[in-house]
């Protein structure tokens, strides 16, 4: 058997292998990969028979890992995910893109001003480059970038992993937007207790990103009890929001220009409010893909800037 068949065996039981685990049996992972269950017992075996280790255990109906199979489990993610990218890359290649970047953003960039203001602008100059664009928790996508499931983040600095390496690019307000028949809308002045009274669409405050966001509120001078509804997702919030059900709070840059969450407006809230700092988590020591490079400096470039700029080519 050549080195490359070897190798490609080697990966294919690797993705047996972590099947098993992640559908905790034998049975469940066959049923994944279309494959008859003692072909899956075969190649756990044979990969155990080659590394010398016990990799696997079964106790009260449930897969555990042995320390070796730890080890194994989580280089074997690395490997795999490796093989996704280099396949991603020849894909790319092959249809005349210059490579691809998969970005994780907040969810407080989930809107139309996000999309329209900075990555329609920066695939218009770089049409060759390939985006993958996901929102989430900003904790989930810089874990996802250690992980290499991702090349980037662009983050608020909160829940972090430990190991992260943050860029701060700027700050961002905290801003409390209503529809424009909303009573507080009307005011020339807004007092933020009126905005706790009147209630606030929030996420939902069962995670630890609820004590990130009860901290922002504090800061703000809102205190106590103030959600009429939880709703996941900024968008989704935004949709209540525009039903009626009360008010949304969320960060908007200073880039962010225009009726940037329409049909929302935003309150004339008296005072400062929160501030919260968003930047860049990439890899450490990682010098990153072309595609990543561009996609990093349009960011500083448009968050440097005193007014909204489009990125060259």
């Amino acid at each position: 058997m050549g080195s490359s068949n070897l190798q490609a065996l080697d990966l294919f039981r690797l993705r047996i292998f972590t099947t098993v685990v992640e559908r905790n049996g034998y049975s469940a992972a066959a049923r994944h990969l279309h494959l008859a269950q003692p072909t899956v017992s075969h190649h756990v075996a044979e990969l155990e028979k080659a590394l010398g280790s016990d990799l696997l255990r079964y106790e009260q109906r449930a897969i555990h890992l042995t320390p070796a199979g730890k080890e194994v489990y989580h280089s074997a993610l690395l490997m795999l995910r490796e093989q996704e990218s280099l396949q991603e890359s020849l894909n790319d290649l092959h249809h005349g893109r210059r490579g691809r970047v998969r970005i994780g953003a907040s969810i407080a960039f989930e809107q139309r001003y996000f999309v329209d203001q900075v990555i329609a602008p920066f695939c218009r100059a770089h049409p060759g480059i390939l985006l993958s664009l996901r929102f989430g928790h900003s904790g989930q996508y810089a874990q996802a970038v250690l992980d290499r499931e991702a090349d980037l983040a662009y983050v608020l600095k909160w829940q972090l992993p430990p190991d992260a390496s943050f860029e701060l690019l700027h700050e961002a307000p905290l801003r409390f937007l209503a529809p424009s028949s909303h009573p507080l809308a009307q005011q020339e002045s807004v007092d933020v207790e009126d905005i706790a009274k009147a209630g606030l669409i929030s996420g939902p405050l069962s995670g630890l990103e609820s004590i990130y966001y009860r901290q922002f509120l504090r800061e703000s001078g809102i205190t106590g009890e103030h959600s009429v509804i939880e709703v996941d997702g900024l968008h989704a919030r935004v949709l209540a929001a525009e039903a009626g059900l009360g008010i949304v709070a969320t960060f908007i840059p200073h880039y962010a220009h225009g009726a940037v969450m329409a049909p929302l407006v935003e309150l004339p809230v008296s005072g400062p409010t929160a501030q919260a700092e968003i930047g860049l988590v990439r890899r450490p020591g990682d010098d990153g893909s072309e595609g990543a490079n561009e996609l990093a400096s349009w960011l500083r470039r448009l968050t440097s800037a005193p007014d909204p700029v489009g990125p060259t080519q």
